[in-house]
């Protein structure tokens, strides 16, 4: 005979929460679909008890942390997390449709196997080349879509699931450190959801015999049945997008993530001594610009960057977490490629978010700086808290595949000696990126080079290296008959 506890009803079992971040724009697809999708989980699935948590995305990741919340006040097993632009019944069948019978498919996956931590469909994007939302890890440690022959039609176990149909076991949140969504800035939320997961030793699954519809601005669903002709369409209008690897926004959040928490470690920062409006503490970011007002009164420039200690590194902290430097960053990043090998050298590197982050994906880096200054510091430092021995140096070597000059031309005051050893440590064909051409800061007072942009350029042309974009330059055995002036 059993006793009570055995015969107990698991009541926690049979209830499903429906989570759905919305922004007021719902379109009429999406809210069709949904009424549609709730009769028939009320008239198809009666053995579970179904709620509801719908809350608005002024920042997705409250909201999705506020459905998990309610979605564990509740006491349910399962949270079906869903966007509102996306369609499950993208075929517009309004009788029955075995379609809504997908959450049952996916309830399945998770019951027969504990492992997964989260199970979702396949969907894809609303642009570009509408690209599957199912992502594989790379060697280089980044995240890339999955091409279309890498699709089973199956259960697949997948590095990331797109977050637009996500099914979890909330026994899942118990073991994923809290808060389980973060903000934007570092990651997509579904990466950071699903890196979480697979951390704590749970599998990422996606159904891809479960295929949904996501609605377009236009109205138009995206569906396995138009989506090349979208690409074609797109592409006829200029507005292909290279998209074989992940967003090029998140390399650069996923670099700046580990930036930053690297230099609070640095630093000694905590949260309570973080200005977070800026990212930066306060007291530091003061200090500096309290030194930055005696650069005037050193004859070398060299010697006033030797004294500006961890208030430089604090600032440069707070400079690249600014937006515009984030966009540069993310051109730089579709530049250069990480999936085959370079040698690349970064003159005036500071801190060096960008490069360091290609040392860590897989190329060899020589950081160039003042000993002493306080980034530079850093930079030697993280190189070996990050185990970069053999990608990162801190002498001149070559031949480069690439120079870059990032933030720093404009502080270099023998720009003609350094740019002249760039050059010649350059490989035929090897590249200068530099954002010097770019800048308007000319009130700066470190910018000492800021009035000499056709000097410089003059300078690089006759010296064999020429401009492709504003961004890039090129060197080649282009001979033209004479000098620039």
């Amino acid at each position: 005979m059993k006793s009570d506890i055995e015969a107990k009803p698991d009541v926690r079992s049979n209830k499903i929460c429906i989570g759905i971040p919305c922004y007021q724009n719902c379109s009429s697809e999406t809210l069709q679909d949904y009424m549609l999708m709730a009769y028939y989980f009320g008239r198809r699935y009666p053995e579970y008890e179904f709620f509801l948590a719908i809350k608005s995305k002024s920042e997705q990741f409250r909201a999705r942390n506020s459905i998990v919340t309610a979605a564990l006040q509740m006491d349910c097993r399962y949270l079906l997390m869903l966007d509102d632009d996306n369609v499950i019944n993208w075929k517009e069948n309004l009788e029955v449709y075995e379609g809504y019978e997908f959450l049952r498919k996916l309830l399945n996956h998770l019951k027969a196997d504990p492992k997964i931590g989260v199970v979702g469909a396949l969907y894809y994007h609303r642009g570009g080349e509408y690209m599957p939302v199912i992502m594989k890890e790379a060697k280089d440690g980044g995240f890339y879509y999955m091409r279309e022959d890498e699709i089973k039609g199956e259960l697949q176990e997948v590095a990331v699931q797109g977050g637009g149909c996500m099914l979890f076991d909330t026994n899942v949140f118990s073991k994923i450190p809290s808060p389980w969504f973060e903000p934007e800035f570092k990651f997509g939320t579904d990466v950071q959801i699903c890196t979480k997961i697979r951390n704590e030793g749970f599998k990422v699954c996606c159904d891809t015999s479960i295929i949904i519809g996501h609605v377009m601005t236009q109205r138009v669903v995206v569906t396995p049945e138009n989506r090349l002709a979208l690409v074609a369409e797109n592409a006829s209008k200029g507005l292909h997008e290279e998209k074989t690897g992940i967003n090029n926004t998140w390399l650069v959040n996923n670099a700046m993530s580990l930036y930053r928490e690297d230099v609070e470690e640095y630093l000694g920062l905590t949260g309570k001594n973080i200005d977070w409006q800026v990212g930066v503490p306060s007291t530091l970011k003061v200090k500096y610009y309290e030194k930055m007002g005696t650069f005037e009164s050193f004859e070398n420039p060299e010697d006033y960057y030797k004294t500006l200690g961890n208030e430089q590194l604090a600032r440069q902290l707070w400079f690249h977490m600014q937006p515009e430097t984030l966009e540069w960053m993310n051109i730089v990043f579709k530049f250069i490629n990480t999936n085959v090998d370079a040698y690349g050298l970064d003159f005036g590197c500071g801190s060096a978010p960008l490069s360091f982050d290609l040392a860590l994906r897989g190329h060899k880096i020589d950081f160039i700086d003042l000993d002493g200054a306080g980034a530079y510091e850093f930079t030697k430092w993280r190189a070996k808290k990050r185990n970069l021995d053999g990608r990162a140096g801190f002498e001149w070597g070559g031949p480069y595949d690439y120079a870059l000059f990032l933030d720093s031309l404009e502080h270099i005051k023998n720009w003609e000696e350094v740019l002249e050893k760039t050059i010649n440590s350059l490989k035929d064909n090897g590249y200068i990126v530099t954002n010097y051409f770019c800048l308007k800061d000319y009130n700066n007072i470190e910018h000492i080079t800021m009035k000499y942009k056709k000097e410089i350029m003059s300078f690089l042309v006759n010296h064999g290296v020429f401009p492709i974009n504003q961004l890039v330059l090129i060197k080649r055995d282009m001979t033209f008959g004479g000098k620039v002036s």
